[in-house]
């Protein structure tokens, strides 16, 4: 986690305003003016009361409340931190990369694994591949936006597409331009799932508490599958927007 210059935050203490409520304000407006990113470390609760001269009561209602909303997020230990928020308008085709430098952060990826193997039968429909005895590359990367994960990601691409991982730079999307087969659209499925114990330990939370799976087919020239993956997102870090339009009577 990195640390910055703190901002400073300004109360009124002759306005109507309940102090806890003015600094929610105060660190929202932070936040959507940069001054504040994801993954920057909040001031704690014994700073704010120092600085501000509020009560600690105070200073506890309105972090309580940022992390309920989600603006904040607290890792035992740790500290408070401006939670990153992944923000994806759909239909519009994005990388994890273009998604993390569109929520005014940047993205990290940890490789949790690699292996070259015999395809199987489901990913085999999903990129038509012919041949039962065509190989795929599996790569599984811990996807961060400013040091803090925000979902764990398994892609599936045909073995010819990757031949060494050193190969691979910070965008799967970049990579797969370079070798002229770049994502040209995709369709994708949501569902809830549980955590299971791979998921709890490289996500750090609780085994059975929800997650949102999205699995993903990207396609290139001609309609040519050449990704196949499968993104468990922590919930508190994405937004899925859809513009809905009626049928034409």
């Amino acid at each position: 986690m990195k640390k910055t210059p703190q901002p400073e935050f300004h109360l009124d203490e002759s306005s109507a305003m309940p102090l806890y409520m003015q600094l929610v304000n105060a660190i929202k407006l932070a936040v959507a003016e940069g001054r504040l990113h994801p993954g920057d470390v909040l001031p704690s609760e014994r700073t704010l009361v120092e600085t501000l001269n509020i009560a600690r009561g105070t200073a506890r209602k309105a972090l309580q409340q940022l992390l309920e909303e989600g603006v904040l997020v607290r890792n035992q230990g740790s500290g408070t931190f401006v939670a990153p928020h992944v923000l994806q308008s759909l239909p519009l085709l994005e990388s994890f990369s273009e998604m993390a430098v569109a929520s005014g952060g940047e993205a990290q990826s940890e490789l949790v694994g690699y292996q070259r193997r015999a395809s199987a039968p489901e990913e085999r429909r999903a990129l038509q591949l012919t041949d039962g005895k065509d190989e795929v590359v599996e790569l599984t990367r811990l996807r961060k936006i400013n040091g803090i994960a925000v979902s764990l990601q398994t892609a599936i691409l045909p073995a010819a597409l990757l031949d060494k991982i050193s190969e691979l730079d910070e965008s799967l999307y970049l990579h797969l331009e370079k070798k002229g087969a770049p994502v040209l659209r995709a369709s994708q499925r949501f569902r809830a799932v549980l955590v299971d114990n791979k998921l709890a330990h490289y996500l750090n939370i609780g085994e059975h508490e929800p997650l949102l799976l999205v699995t993903r087919t990207g396609f290139t020239h001609e309609d040519k599958p050449v990704e196949y993956t499968r993104t468990w997102c922590l919930n508190d870090y994405y937004d899925f927007t859809i513009e809905l339009h009626r049928k034409e009577s």
